[in-house]
């Protein structure tokens, strides 16, 4: 007799195809697409709850989802099963089982998300379709200094989609941080959980500091009692990944993340 077994898996998407991860009815998303192929190798509906929620547009390189299904074959053979039956812009990195408790999205401790920026002032045709091409000139002195202002706990209002406004906007930022190579430029942000457009927006009203058009103080002002109004636009989708989700202990048996990706 089959066991229902809980199971996380580490994914990775391309968001372009997708209206966001969650489930919409009519509309191609990444929970539909998990969850059509496990129903259909458990011979039985299949629910999927992911750790981060994201846009439209927005990939992942390191979302986690978790799922219960009856499986008799060892979670390498599922992994390989689950990625033959998905679209090619779905890839599936490791599947384990995990303890009844574990949740993709309560058990997480935080999740990072990364953001890349092109300032050159070339096209660069193997990866335009993930950056953001911004030519504009950057005091770079305060692009790190607003990402330093946005540590820590703040009412973060202003940084969310006027319709997914919670009653609670008050969320934290563990780490934010820029990384300057050449033409690129790519942030990072660390928080244990984010609003509706928080990570675009707050890149957005970063490129307005570092182009000179906001002050430093307007942005304070923005986290003690700012609204959707007054903070920076919701910068392009395509270039924001969810890059990775922490978990302790962490559930992964082959060192989960793959190293390639520490060369980005």
């Amino acid at each position: 007799m089959d066991i229902l077994t809980r199971y996380a898996a580490l994914i990775s998407y391309d968001g372009s195809a997708f209206h966001g991860f969650q489930r919409q009815r009519g509309l191609p998303t990444v929970q539909e697409a998990l969850e059509d192929a496990l129903s259909l190798l458990n011979k039985g509906m299949v629910r999927v709850t992911g750790a981060g929620r994201t846009d439209r547009g927005v990939h992942a390189l390191g979302q986690v989802v978790s799922f219960d299904m009856f499986w008799p074959h060892g979670p390498d053979v599922l992994r390989k099963a689950l990625e033959a039956n998905l679209p090619p812009s779905i890839g599936i990195f490791e599947v384990v089982p995990v303890d009844e408790g574990f949740d993709a999205r309560k058990s997480a401790l935080w999740r990072k998300y990364a953001y890349f920026i092109w300032k050159g002032d070339c096209r660069l045709p193997h990866l335009d379709e993930h950056l953001w091409r911004n030519g504009k000139p950057w005091d770079m002195q305060k692009a790190r200094a607003f990402l330093s202002m946005i540590k820590g706990h703040h009412d973060f209002s202003a940084f969310c989609r006027k319709a997914d406004l919670p009653d609670n906007a008050w969320r934290t930022i563990i780490d934010a941080k820029l990384e300057n190579i050449g033409h690129m430029i790519k942030v990072t942000i660390i928080g244990r959980s984010f609003l509706t457009n928080m990570v675009r927006i707050i890149i957005g009203t970063m490129d307005e500091v570092a182009a000179g058009r906001r002050s430093l103080p307007e942005v304070e002002l923005l986290l003690k009692s700012g609204s959707r109004e007054e903070a920076g636009p919701t910068v392009p989708a395509n270039a924001l990944f969810l890059w990775e989700v922490k978990y302790d202990p962490s559930p992964w048996t082959k060192g989960g993340y793959p190293l390639c990706w520490d060369w980005i």
